[in-house]
């Protein structure tokens, strides 16, 4: 899936020009004329007690789509040549959401440069749009696992993993629900892994307070995702995520300009997932061979303290009994019965049992948990496996943009 791309648009080179100190500026052009939302770097009063300002800038603004609205920011001056940069999600403008996805690049950028079209018609006219240039493709791909629990276990597995590929993550972001790979600053690929469900309930609160104030995107977004079968396919998703640069396109023979990109894509419809293998190959690479246990010990830990949590005189909650029983339980699966015999007297060990047993586990599991443990043990390639054929519901329909007709798409053909 494309899950985010970010274009830049030179201003037409009829337009511009070279000061004597080497710096390029738009000519017959007035930044406040434009409906941009414009600051200055240097506001001062003259002589005359008015109000001046130098060195005008547009902030990154946020134009509206049929869904969720689109980074918009506009560099007028300076050493670089003028340009308009975007970015969004495809998924999200086209479908309101971007638990999956197209992987067609096509359709969300006639969607993006149709919205720059219409919201900001004037500056548009000024730009080169035959010239855009990709600057970043956001691909991502999905493992299905069990469940949420699941996907926090191989999240930790991850997180803790150092190889001479992979340097220990400890960059997390606000809902500590990422793992990174690398700088995002890097001049190829861009890599991380979260899970899908634990940033989707996060939007669809945030999208939700944004509705009952009235936005009406967010109306529409969180009707989007409110959908049930949306909200289980998102459930036990770990996604794997690139940022493909320019740079390494160019690398590789990949067209930058979009609409050779487009038509790169007709050609060699795979180039997505080949690019996104190739961002992760040395990742992968290292963790060939390692293997992780498929045991949710979460589940057990909170199973107990379901069974045995007690609250004090003083009324504080109290889980001791439950934590000890859950200790006796993981050294059983590393020790097996006859070697938790040995470290516990008699008396502790049957009572430990039998309070394991009296939780619902049965005598004849706890006693070949040790077994199970060992046979539980799965390489991380299989137990995380990424099926590109298995990524998308069997109801899905390739969404197509608003304006699939406009002059923009005509670049394309």
């Amino acid at each position: 899936m494309i899950d985010m791309l970010v274009l830049k648009i030179p201003v037409d080179y009829s337009l511009v020009d070279v000061t004597d100190d080497g710096k390029h500026a738009i000519l017959g052009f007035d930044l406040l004329d434009l409906d941009l939302k414009v600051g200055s770097y240097d506001v001062y009063k003259n002589e005359d007690g008015e109000v001046k300002h130098k060195v005008l800038k547009h902030s990154y603004e946020k134009l509206p789509t049929s869904y969720t609205k689109m980074a918009f920011k506009f560099y007028h001056e300076g050493s670089y040549f003028p340009y308009v940069e975007l970015k969004a999600s495809p998924a999200k403008i086209l479908q309101g959401h971007n638990v999956y996805g197209s992987d067609v690049i096509e359709q969300g950028v006639l969607e993006m440069l149709g919205y720059l079209a219409t919201s900001q018609p004037t500056l548009y006219g000024m730009l080169a749009v035959s010239e855009t240039e990709v600057q970043q493709i956001d691909i991502t791909y999905s493992a299905r696992l069990k469940d949420d629990k699941q996907v926090e276990q191989v999240k930790e597995f991850l997180r803790n993993v150092t190889t001479q590929h992979i340097r220990k993550s400890t960059k997390e972001c606000s809902y500590q629900n990422t793992i990174y790979f690398g700088s995002s600053r890097c001049k190829r690929f861009a890599r991380k892994v979260y899970g899908k469900k634990k940033e989707f309930d996060t939007q669809l609160k945030e999208y939700e307070y944004l509705a009952k104030l009235n936005d009406q995107n967010a109306k529409r977004v969180f009707n989007a995702m409110s959908c049930p079968k949306l909200q289980k396919w998102a459930t036990g998703l770990l996604r794997f995520e690139s940022g493909v640069k320019a740079y390494v396109m160019k690398e590789k023979g990949i067209p930058t300009n979009v609409f050779e990109l487009i038509r790169y894509q007709r050609e060699n419809p795979k180039f997505t997932q080949e690019i996104w293998a190739k961002s992760f190959e040395q990742i992968f690479e290292a963790l060939k061979g390692t293997a992780m246990k498929a045991t949710d010990h979460d589940s057990v830990f909170d199973h107990l303290c379901s069974v045995y949590e007690t609250v004090t005189k003083s009324g504080r909650r109290s889980i001791t009994k439950a934590r000890n029983l859950f200790n006796f339980y993981c050294a059983l699966e590393t020790h097996g019965v006859n070697g938790m015999k040995s470290k516990f007297g008699q008396r502790q060990f049957y009572q430990n049992m039998a309070d394991l047993v009296n939780a619902g586990y049965s005598k004849a599991f706890l006693q070949n948990l040790h077994i199970e443990s060992k046979n539980n043990v799965v390489p991380f390639l299989k137990f995380v496996e990424i099926k590109f054929d298995e990524q998308l519901p069997p109801d899905f329909v390739e969404p197509v943009s608003q304006f699939n007709e406009g002059s923009f798409a005509r670049l394309a053909s």
